[in-house]
Formats: C-alpha cells, structure tokens, sequence
C-alpha cells in the first residue's frame, strides 16, 4: 500500500508528520506501506522511509506504483487535497483512500463549497472575496460585514496565510498575506463561539458514521487557532466528546452529515463549526484529508466510540477497495 506525503506546498511538514503516524499505526498484519514522498518541488521519490524524503535528490515527474494496490495520500493543502493528486490516481487506476477528484476540488474551494453547502440549508460565515486586481474593493467589503474579521486564502488549510483584522488600518496587509497562497482572498465575519469539529467515517457498505465531537479550548495568547495552535503540544485542549448539550450534539451530526454528501464527499472528512452560547451553529469548512499527526483532531475523535487509531485506518483503506 502506497502512502503519499509532502507535497509542493505550505503543508508539506504536517503531511510528512501525519504519514510517519499513519505508517506507525497501520496494521502490519494486513499492510505494507510503502512511503511515496512529493518534494517541495513536486518530484516524485518511492522511499523506504519518511524520513529520507529531505535530501532525497532529483525526483520523477510521476509516481512509481509498481506493485501498489491502494493509495492512501497523506497530503494536505494545495496539489494534494484538491483533486489533483486523486485524478492522477484515477488516470493510473489505482484505488486510493478518501474524497475523489470532485469532492477533493470542490472542499478545498472554499467559496464554491460554501455556494453549495448554503444552498443546501447548511448555515456558513457571511464572506466576501477579492483578488489581486479587485483587491481595492476590500475595504467596502470589509466595512459591510464589520470588524473583527478574518482574511484567508480561499483554497489553503492549517490556518496557513490567515489573519484576525481588528481595524481597516491592518487589512492591507491581510489581504497581501492571503493572495501570497492563493488568487482569491476570502473576507470573513469573525463568528464568536467555540470550534467544535466532527469526524465523518464511510463506512465499507457506504453507511456513514460520526465520532465524537471535540471542541477547542485554546490557552495561552493566540488570537485564534492558527498553524502555531495547531502544531504546537499544549497550546490547546482538545475535549473529547465536547461538553455540549445532546441537543446540539444532535443538531451538528446532522450538518455534518449533510455537508459529507452536499460535497459528494468518500471515505473521510473532518467537519469544522462553530458553535455560539445561544446555540447558534455555523460551519467553518469541510476537510477532506485531515491531519493523522499526534495533535490531530481527526484521530482523536474515534477512540471515545470504540475505534482506535489502527482499526480506523484499517476501515479507511477497506472503503477505499470497495468505493474503487
């Protein structure tokens, strides 16, 4: 079984640490991995471990999957998660784990994706977008949702290129961060409540179960939960099941079943909200390839419904032969 890691972009260091705990927790009695590693350059390298991806030379234009029957990309972010790397895998025939070209392109889009998932009564952020050649019109933009807001790249994960804009004097160089990773830059009204994100596992049979709900409790002086947070032990508390009302509880399952098959989403998402003190339920976004690292959200919220880490990966990859 192939696991393809890295990748030319921003998230290249989350997918390499989440397919070293992949490859740690597969169940070697069923499995083989073979690392695929993509250079920051985008060079192909079949490897015998993650860690020999960096200082691996020159690599090839295209995968070596001789001998694969079944793909599992670790990879997060652009030319990975979007479609790009799943239509590969479609051209070559292979199987592979997770979301297709469709579902992966339309997920990673963010302003597309919320199109769709508003359409289908799912409740999103009021955004607005601009990009390099509308970038004067931020100001108006921002001035009709009012501050505090966030800027981000439309199509970017792990909070990479965000940023909290208190005031019009910081959204010049909000803007600029957010189109240095992407051509369009969302503007975002900042939404107050807890994060509370749910797992979304798809079943062999296509039946769709949902772990537990985990909530952000963050610590420390971030302004929000950002790649730092995100990345760094300690930072935050994850609480798992989230201490909410089973009404609610009952409330985000449903959207979060509601926006996997909106997408036309396979085999896994991680379904991100928020959740104010009156109950009121926002989604952020949809991940269709979510970290597998220590700090991880995806695998920790399995667990608390009785599936480990390797019993889902196990699941995963069973869907993934099925779905092909």
């Amino acid at each position: 079984m192939g696991i393809i890691f890295g990748g030319a972009n921003s998230e290249h260091e989350v997918s390499c640490a989440s397919a070293m705990h992949v490859l740690a927790n597969l169940d070697t009695d069923l499995f083989v991995g073979v690392p695929l590693g993509i250079d920051r350059s985008g060079g192909w390298h079949r490897l015998a471990s993650v860690d020999d991806l960096e200082g691996a030379g020159e690599g090839t234009r295209f995968p070596d999957l001789d001998g694969i029957d079944v793909v599992f990309p670790v990879l997060h972010g652009r030319f990975g998660e979007d479609g790009t790397v799943q239509g590969l895998l479609e051209l070559a025939g292979v199987p592979y784990v997770g979301c297709g070209v469709l579902a992966s392109a339309l997920a990673m889009d963010k302003k597309l994706a919320q199109r769709l998932l508003e359409a289908s009564g799912v409740p999103t952020i009021p955004t607005h977008s601009v990009t390099a050649a509308t970038a004067d019109e931020a100001p108006t933009l921002a001035a009709d949702l009012g501050y505090p807001l966030f800027v981000k790249p439309n199509r970017s994960g792990s909070s990479v290129g965000v940023s909290q804009v208190a005031s019009p004097a910081e959204l010049d160089a909000a803007i600029a961060l957010a189109l240095e990773h992407d051509t369009t830059a969302l503007i975002q009204k900042a939404v107050e409540g807890d994060e509370v994100d749910l797992g979304v596992l798809q079943l062999v049979n296509g039946d769709l179960t949902v772990g537990a709900p985990l909530r952000v409790v963050k610590k420390g002086h971030s302004a929000f939960f950002d790649y730092a947070s995100k990345y760094t032990e300690g930072a935050v508390e994850l609480e798992v099941p989230a201490r909410i009302p089973e009404e609610i509880t009952e409330r985000l399952v449903a959207l979060a079943r509601l926006a996997f098959t909106t997408l036309s989403c396979d085999g896994l998402a991680r379904v991100d909200f928020f959740v104010g003190r009156d109950g009121t339920i926002t989604l952020n976004e949809v991940n269709t390839l979510p970290g597998l690292t220590a700090l991880s959200h995806y695998p920790r919220m399995w667990p608390p419904v009785g599936i480990s880490y390797t019993e889902l990966l196990t699941k995963l990859i069973d869907r993934a032969g099925v779905a092909a």
